[in-house]
């Protein structure tokens, strides 16, 4: 599975407007649900799931970038979203650096071994040399998606 399967163009958000984690994590949500095909989903159950999830610790992972999850029954398989928020915010980060790059992911409880597999890729693409550097510089969602084109030859999701 390919990070640009599971973040489509249409779940890219290259300019977030929320100015917390909650409404980061609610701006994600909505902008999936309307590029999701296939899916139905209550935005409001998701978000609480993922900020249920965020109360269990934080997903803000160091570095600028943060990956909010969560599975739950409503969803079918594996789908994401990709928000960058200018000048970064709280988001309650392992090293206490303002998030910028927001990797949402959400899956299907049967999904499990699949949706561990996107999670450690995720990890293994922020990793990479320069690609949240590419991703803070990129003007459009069709940048950003090119980006995770990119990065797909080296990790594996």
């Amino acid at each position: 599975m390919k990070l640009s399967q599971i973040i489509s163009r249409k779940a890219i958000l290259p300019n977030i407007k929320a100015a917390n984690k909650k409404g980061v994590v609610q701006e994600l949500v909505t902008v999936l649900k309307k590029s999701a095909s296939g899916e139905n989903f209550s935005v409001t159950e998701i978000v609480n799931a993922i900020m249920t999830r965020e109360k269990v610790g934080s997903t803000g992972v160091g570095g600028g970038v943060a990956i909010p999850h969560a599975k739950h029954d409503s969803i079918k398989g594996i789908i994401g979203a990709f928000g960058r928020v200018e000048g970064g915010l709280d988001f309650d980060s392992v090293d206490g650096a303002p998030v910028e790059l927001v990797f949402l992911m959400l899956a299907s409880p049967d999904k499990n071994e699949d949706y561990l597999k996107v999670l450690r890729g995720t990890m293994g693409a922020i990793k990479q040399p320069h690609f949240c550097n590419f991703l803070r510089k990129a003007k459009t969602a069709k940048d950003i998606e090119e980006i995770f084109k990119d990065t797909e030859d080296m990790v594996k999701v």
